[in-house]
């Protein structure tokens, strides 16, 4: 008997360990919440990263959706810049704040 429950305690063990490995950290979590609230005003927002240290990154069509989702996620606990170009559509980076 005891020789059989090891190796299914060994299975269990590592079962339990790699089911861990898969969801998101704190801040992702709260970046995703946070990005996902404000986009719902926001038709052209689209998410592009979401960084381990809880960095949204994201683009938006419309001059007037940059502004909304930048306010949001500032009401949000984020600060914003304006990042890198891509074509006529530029990244936002939106930082947790750290105080």
């Amino acid at each position: 008997m005891r020789d059989v429950m090891r190796p299914l305690t060994c299975v269990l063990a590592l079962a339990v360990a790699l089911a861990g490995c898969g969801g998101l950290t704190v801040k992702q979590e709260a970046g995703w919440t946070a990005f996902h609230e404000c986009q719902q005003g926001s038709n052209s927002a689209a998410l592009e990263d979401l960084l381990q240290g809880g960095r949204v990154n994201y683009r938006t069509q419309e001059g007037v959706d940059f502004s909304l989702m930048k306010a949001c996620m500032e009401r949000h606990g984020y600060d914003c810049d304006l990042g890198v170009a891509i074509g006529a559509r530029p990244n936002t980076y939106c930082y947790p704040k750290t105080s």
